[in-house]
């Protein structure tokens, strides 16, 4: 190459990439690393938030809902919760698979 052309060579631009690749995936796993600590918490909180519609609903009913689904549509909870499916049985236990 003459000395008076500008640009970069090919592996100076590969070098370039593969810093940004190997920053890019390290902040990746540190977000998942934190995103994944709350999960937890927020089951609890969600549990506690579908263990209080189910006993309004019974006060109001007579009967345990038998779902979430049932707890949304008859208007006890804003939305079916997210990170958990939720069924009651006849007695009140709430059984909490996660997603």
């Amino acid at each position: 190459m003459k000395g008076s052309q500008k640009g970069y060579t090919l592996v100076e631009l590969m070098v370039a990439i593969s810093i940004v690749g190997i920053l890019s995936s390290t902040v990746m796993i540190a977000e998942q690393k934190y995103v994944n600590a709350g999960k937890p918490e927020a089951l609890r909180i969600e549990y506690k938030t579908i263990a209080t519609a189910a006993r309004a609903y019974l006060n109001d009913m007579d009967r345990f809902p038998s779902s979430d689904d049932e707890l949304a549509a008859a208007g006890y909870i804003d939305s079916v919760p997210t990170l958990a499916d939720y069924t009651i049985d006849r007695n009140g236990k709430i059984t909490q698979i996660a997603r």
